[in-house]
């Protein structure tokens, strides 16, 4: 069988990995980096004599690279966490690593010198022993010996969910669940050798981990590797990855193609040429036709197209990737009429292509999210697993030699999600014309008057009201004293937009929902670490009383009320 290692028996001294600097790009390559993962390897065998799971808490991509590899090739499982930079607050991630380390259960925690404080108080609470540290990227290598002779592992990967619909649980992704979907997303996107591909993806999540570094590698093709930091900083420099270095293929959520386009400046584009840039792949969200089109047309100019655009569909559960839109082919939108009802057909009554076209009533507009990858099949059933026609709504159904062998410890024994024909899910969609189009989760999601109202519909009509920033509201929906209740946080002051999300959200749930709105500041809205809101914890923050912000007004069906100076908490 092969494996995703075996590109370091013949590593490239010509092609690799431009790290983000400061002052530039730091180019190491192929050959370079597998000497230090041999040297990892070797250091990590000498600590870890008895195997088993290795906890990566690496900050620096320049560590975090050969710190995976070199595990991986030690015959260790590598479970990578995410960065404190992702929480609002450094006892917030103590307490989310810990929860980590106790359901991994790992043999040694390792980290960087960016990372070991926190990596040591995870530790401590997971009563851990304190971690192993590893050298800065330009401290030279562990010591004079290499690793010689792979190692094989159970598994190649402990992948912890995004935690969006709650807390995140450990992924049991085998080597050959680990190959299936590198090489079928290679095939995808049809990878050559005159390919190369930008990031600014973080490093510990699915996407950025397994379809741009790892993809990258096994293909032998340039990376133009950032941090989530330094695209926040200057999104400008990603994009000059396609429009001056000739990158061919990148991926980012909604939100990244949203922010770049707002932040770049004509100038920052002057000279650009994207003409070669031939996919962009938009997952992790749902996808917003009007982001994208905001984003093509900024671009166009300069040579963008909007063929280049290719949503995709995947979890961690599936390893990764589970459809995604032909390159150069163009992504449909479409417009659904009528209510969504599980195990109704769908009605359709628009079509667009993305990029191209910017509709209005955004909750309306749906983008495909293509076809199953090679070796993934998918179906759509009802709620007690029956499959449902093409055009039905209902639950999305994966399965296929990339779907994982379950969770890791006592998750495994109550998620009742991988069952033996397939993998539920817990996402609401329907295939249409062999192409999938995904509406939410469906624990997001309220009744209403027999359809389902989904959280993500909600978001998207609120983000294109005047005055709510971008990707700054969320929506949690569920059940309060058996009447259903919906929360929007919007991180903003309160302003003319108000009264029309008022009706906005009235027109949606109409008598059946009590509506509580909320005005809080930046980063208020917890989220993944891949940026979703996490809506499950946004729902048991505002039942206990504990998220802060200000209630500026509640609505009880007919009956509503301002409440100007009334707050959650402080």
């Amino acid at each position: 069988m092969t494996s995703v290692l075996d590109w370091m028996d013949d590593p490239a001294a010509d092609r690799g990995i431009h790290f983000c600097r400061p002052d530039g790009w730091e180019f190491r390559s192929y050959a370079e980096l597998a000497g230090q993962a041999l040297a990892t390897a070797a250091y990590l065998r000498s600590e870890v004599p008895g195997g088993g799971v290795v906890a990566l808490q690496v900050e620096e991509p320049r560590v975090f690279v050969p710190a995976f590899l070199g595990a991986m090739y030690a015959g260790l499982t590598p479970a990578p966490i995410a960065s404190p930079l992702t929480f609002a607050g450094r006892g917030a991630y103590a307490e989310h690593a810990a929860a980590i380390l106790r359901a991994a259960r790992p043999a040694a925690v390792v980290a960087d010198p960016l990372a070991a404080g926190s990596a040591g108080q995870a530790a401590a609470r997971a009563d851990l022993a304190a971690p192993l540290v590893l050298p800065g990227p330009d401290e030279g290598l562990l010591g004079p010996g290499q690793a010689t002779g792979r190692g094989a592992a159970e598994l190649a990967l402990l992948q912890f969910t995004s935690g969006s619909s709650g807390t995140p649980k450990g992924v049991r992704v085998t080597p050959a669940n680990l190959d299936a979907n590198v090489r079928a997303i290679l095939a995808w996107l049809g990878v050559t050798d005159a390919d190369s591909c930008s990031s600014w993806l973080p490093l510990y999540h699915d996407m950025g981990l397994i379809g741009t570094f790892l993809g990258s590698a096994v293909a032998g093709i340039d990376l133009w590797l950032m941090a989530p930091v330094d695209f926040i900083r200057t999104p400008a420099k990603w994009l000059d990855c396609h429009g001056r270095y000739g990158a061919t293929i990148t991926t980012a959520p909604n939100f990244g193609y949203g922010y770049a386009a707002s932040r770049v400046r004509d100038d920052d584009l002057a000279g650009a040429d994207f003409s070669n840039w031939r996919v962009a792949m938009s997952g992790a969200e749902r996808v917003d036709a009007r982001v994208a089109a905001d984003f093509a047309t900024r671009l166009a100019p300069h040579g963008m197209r909007p063929s280049a655009f290719a949503p995709c569909y995947g979890m961690a559960e599936a390893t990764l990737a589970v459809s995604g839109v032909a390159p150069g082919v163009g992504a449909r939108i479409v417009r659904t009429g009528g209510p969504l009802t599980p195990g109704a057909q769908v009605t359709v009554t628009g079509s667009g292509l993305l990029g191209r076209d910017r509709p209005e009533e955004p909750e309306r507009w749906l983008s495909s999210c293509g076809r199953p990858v090679p070796g993934t099949r998918i179906d759509i059933v009802a709620d007690d697993g029956r499959p449902l026609p093409e055009g039905h709504f209902g639950e999305i159904r994966v399965g296929g030699a990339s779907v994982a062998a379950g969770y890791e410890g006592a998750a495994a024994d109550a998620s009742g999600r991988f069952t033996a024909d397939g993998l539920r899910t817990g996402d609401a969609g329907f295939l249409l014309d062999g192409e999938l189009f995904v509406v939410g989760r469906i624990g997001d999601s309220l009744k209403v008057r027999g359809r389902a109202v989904h959280a993500e519909d909600l978001e998207a009509a609120l983000g294109g009201l005047p005055g709510v920033p971008p990707g700054r509201c969320a929506v949690a929906l569920g059940t309060d004293e058996g009447r259903g209740r919906a929360v929007v946080v919007v991180e903003a002051a309160a302003g003319e937009w108000l009264d029309p999300a008022v009706t906005l959200l009235r027109s949606a749930l109409g008598d059946a929902a009590r509506v509580t709105f909320v005005t809080a500041r930046r980063g208020t809205v917890p989220r993944t670490s891949s940026g979703k809101p996490r809506r499950r914890l946004l729902w048991r923050q505002a039942s206990a009383g504990e998220l802060p912000g200000e209630v500026v007004h509640v609505t009880f069906g007919r009956d509503e009320h301002a409440a100007p100076a009334a707050t959650i908490a402080t």
